[in-house]
């Protein structure tokens, strides 16, 4: 056996150890599905600014979310485990990601030129696309939870897709879900890892 995928995949493991990854991603999730889910049950005088909601919640949490969270690590997690640089993926790897972003964003927008067909299709095609980055980021990680939740939204989304609901609806719920676990599994991740360790001397 080679050992050395073995000590990468634990080096990036490393990374979710506190559970503080998944608590930012799981806020991003959450919000985003809720602020998809304003202008749905929002009264009509005021549909038109819940859709701002979106951008004005979202942005700051992606464009801040990096260096909240390193704050967050050098409060909590390096003072008890210590520090650990992490190897940057080659152009090409980030590339190939950006061309399956692409992809995504091009099949979506070919979607919705048969608005009753988007809006039938959204929570599975949503489901799906959560399910198979999750599923990556699993293999990536070498982390089964992430197995689970990728099971989870993607039988979900199918389950929204054959109810009697809006299908942007039944989106919104299978984003706001995926953060409802997430939260739960950083809050129980960060919980252990408080427990279980203590900042060096």
């Amino acid at each position: 056996m080679n050992p050395v995928p073995d000590l990468s995949q634990r080096t990036r493991r490393y990374w979710m150890i506190d559970g503080l990854p998944e608590l930012l991603i799981g806020s991003i999730f959450l919000f985003t599905g809720l602020a998809q889910l304003a202008p749905l049950v929002a009264p009509a005088n005021i549909a038109g600014w819940a859709n701002l909601l979106l951008p004005l919640v979202l942005l700051p949490l992606i464009l801040l979310g990096r260096r909240i969270l390193h704050a967050l690590k050098m409060r909590i997690t390096y003072p008890r485990t210590g520090y650990v640089a992490y190897h940057q993926p080659p152009r090409w790897q980030r590339a190939l990601g950006g061309l399956a972003g692409i992809g995504v964003g091009i099949a979506l927008a070919n979607l919705t030129f048969n608005a009753q067909l988007a809006a039938a299709m959204m929570p599975a095609l949503t489901g799906f696309t959560l399910a198979a980055g999750l599923g990556y980021l699993g293999a990536y990680l070498g982390m089964r939870r992430f197995y689970a939740l990728a099971a989870f939204v993607a039988a979900l989304g199918l389950l929204m897709y054959w109810m009697p609901i809006d299908g942007f609806l039944g989106a919104s719920l299978v984003i706001a879900a995926a953060g409802v676990w997430m939260l739960i599994a950083g809050s129980v991740t960060l919980y252990h890892y408080l427990q279980h360790t203590q900042i060096e001397a």
